[in-house]
């Protein structure tokens, strides 16, 4: 049995979860476990490839970490439950804040560091600027500011009584919510800025990379035509993706219950979209995707080269 223990010592609390919470959270750990090889195949690739070792490469090599993080975070809080860990008392409320904050901050900053990758993007190809090379220490900048503000924007929010941390025996640390102005507040920071601005500056290349009519040099305007193309289909892609399962949960968190059915069922899609990111990045990479179809070619031609002496060996075999 999980259920919540109430054993306790002078000096720690037994941390546990109730049946039902240990049955819910058992898909979202199988998930973690399929996504950490999949991410660990992605750093082996950005190890043995330098065409993906680039700085502008720096905002998904940030996101796919932060990725990393839930993860980790997720099976850390997994393997302290089930194994029933005894945990200072002192330190208990503090990890509680921990577990309740970290995973809305963390898709808070995903959300801004693909604005800040679609924001470069459209430096780059409407004013043909390189700003990871002239810009660099601009691009640091704002990282910074992405890990901070949101940070600050979730801590102001408990002394002004807009946010309480909810604890319930046996079951997820969770934040609550205390007004329709709080949560307004934190679904235009959350979700209408940064999806806003992502699908506009997406908007603002697509049509500059669709507009030709400048152009007078015929193969010029085909192969414009032709990069506008491919770059739509992966952003179509990607952002579909993301939207679909990225927004469920930040749509939904502030009003429910991280321990609710529906608060399961947006966990779990936020964890799915974690485990096929690097395919996600593969998408709207091109230097990813060769490296991925090099390193799948290089498994065919290897494991060709096995079975083949076994087959000539049986046909010599057979004309004995």
């Amino acid at each position: 049995s999980y259920s919540m223990s109430n054993t306790t010592s002078s000096s720690c609390v037994v941390l546990s979860w109730s049946d039902d919470t240990f049955g819910t959270r058992i898909p979202i750990f199988a998930i973690c476990l399929i996504a950490v090889p999949i991410h660990i195949v992605f750093w082996i690739h950005m190890i043995f490839y330098r065409s993906v070792r680039q700085i502008g490469m720096i905002w998904l090599y940030i996101y796919l970490i932060s990725d990393l993080f839930l993860v980790f975070r997720f099976l850390l809080f997994y393997g302290q439950r089930v194994q029933k860990v005894c945990i200072p008392q002192a330190t208990r409320i503090y990890l509680c804040y921990f577990e309740a904050v970290t995973k809305i901050y963390t898709n808070i900053i995903q959300s801004y560091i693909l604005l800040g990758l679609n924001v470069c993007r459209y430096i780059q190809i409407v004013y043909n600027h390189n700003v990871y090379t002239k810009n660099l220490g601009t691009i640091l900048f704002m990282l910074i500011l992405i890990f901070i503000l949101p940070s600050a924007n979730i801590a102001f929010q408990f002394p002004i009584n807009w946010a309480v941390l909810s604890r319930k025996l046996g079951s997820l640390c969770d934040i609550a919510y205390t007004s329709a102005g709080a949560q307004a507040y934190n679904l235009f920071i959350v979700y209408i800025i940064p999806v806003s601005l992502n699908l506009l500056f997406l908007g603002l290349c697509i049509r500059f990379l669709s507009s030709t009519s400048h152009i007078e040099n015929q193969q010029i305007r085909n192969n414009r035509q032709k990069f506008h193309r491919t770059i739509l289909v992966q952003s179509i892609r990607f952002y579909s993706v993301w939207i679909v399962l990225w927004s469920p949960f930040v749509l939904s968190f502030q009003f429910i219950n991280v321990n609710s059915l529906a608060g399961i069922f947006t966990t779990l899609l936020n964890f799915i979209q974690i485990a096929i990111d690097p395919a996600v990045v593969a998408l709207i990479d091109v230097r990813f995707m060769k490296a991925w179809k090099n390193t799948c070619r290089k498994l065919v031609n290897n494991a060709q080269r096995q079975i083949q002496p076994t087959s000539i060996t049986t046909t010599t075999g057979r004309r004995h």
